[in-house]
């Protein structure tokens, strides 16, 4: 009788630790000499949901610090919180101007067991965990932003335009975002029907309802919070019109950047010319 009790104490030590201390990282590696990353920072139940981020600060860091979560894209289907070329740059640069920089993993989709509400469900997981144990992580929950590029601008745009979001966070960040899943078949691409299909697992003639309530979009007119939205006028694979029709819905709240010719993913662009109205932002946001 005794070992059982002995061993249910044990149990309920080891999981109450593990659901308590989910987010405390093993270890902190220097990104370079100026930089420490903590890595798989766990925001989701380790069983179910064994979701991560990656958090970046400066070694001089010095009491909560404002923050920036970003989004990967990857047509909802790959990518990760790896950083590529041009977001490290951008996380290379606010880092050093103060903030802590977070790229977070979601679920991808997959042909078994998924539904496109995971990544937007796992993304709001994110925001809360980070809202709520903002003091343990050394930000300051009142200067919380959110980002995103392609289907993780999308992210980005319908997670933070949910009114209990909108009061955790304090801008909105999308780069060459799907704005509007009812329109993407008329990309010139077809490739972005056959992208957006696959992650409603639908055509929009099927389930227009559910197309519609995925849709950025539909919720821009009641944005509290600014939305900075950059797209290349080149883009062929998700139409700059759809950010045009997205800002024309609340000027007020959104602004846009075209950049001239730009492509999806600004490939044939300069990191330089892609990124240095994106960091401005950033750095102004600093000082409001």
């Amino acid at each position: 009788m005794k070992k059982g009790i002995i061993a249910l104490i044990i149990f309920v030590v080891a999981f109450v630790g593990i659901n308590l201390f989910q987010h405390n990282p093993p270890k902190q590696i220097k990104e370079n000499k100026d930089i420490i990353v903590q890595r798989n920072v766990r925001y989701t139940n380790p069983v179910e949901l064994p979701e991560t981020f990656d958090l970046y600060r400066s070694k001089n860091y010095h009491g909560p610090s404002p923050a920036l979560i970003f989004v990967h894209g990857g047509s909802w289907r790959y990518g990760s919180k790896e950083l590529n070329k041009r977001w490290k740059t951008i996380f290379n640069e606010i880092v050093k101007d103060g903030y802590t920089a977070i790229s977070i993993d979601y679920t991808l989709y997959s042909q078994k067991e998924y539904s496109y509400n995971y990544p937007v469900r796992d993304v709001k997981s994110a925001i809360n965990f980070i809202y709520k144990n903002s003091a343990e992580l050394g930000i300051d929950r009142k200067q919380i932003g959110l980002a995103g590029a392609s289907a993780g601008g999308h992210l980005a745009l319908l997670t933070g335009l949910q009114p209990d979001i909108q009061n955790k966070i304090n801008y909105i960040i999308a780069w060459y975002p799907i704005s509007d899943l009812t329109t993407m078949h008329q990309s010139p691409s077809l490739k972005s029907t056959e992208i957006v299909e696959s992650y409603m697992n639908s055509t929009v003639e099927q389930m227009t309802d559910e197309y519609n309530r995925m849709s950025p979009i539909q919720y821009v007119k009641q944005a509290k919070i600014p939305i900075f939205i950059v797209h290349g006028t080149g883009d062929a694979l998700v139409p700059f019109s759809q950010s045009e029709k997205f800002a024309k819905k609340n000027p007020k709240k959104v602004t846009l950047i075209a950049l001239k010719n730009g492509n999806h993913g600004f490939t044939n662009l300069s990191i330089q010319k892609s990124t240095n109205d994106t960091i401005n932002f950033l750095k102004a946001r600093l000082k409001k």
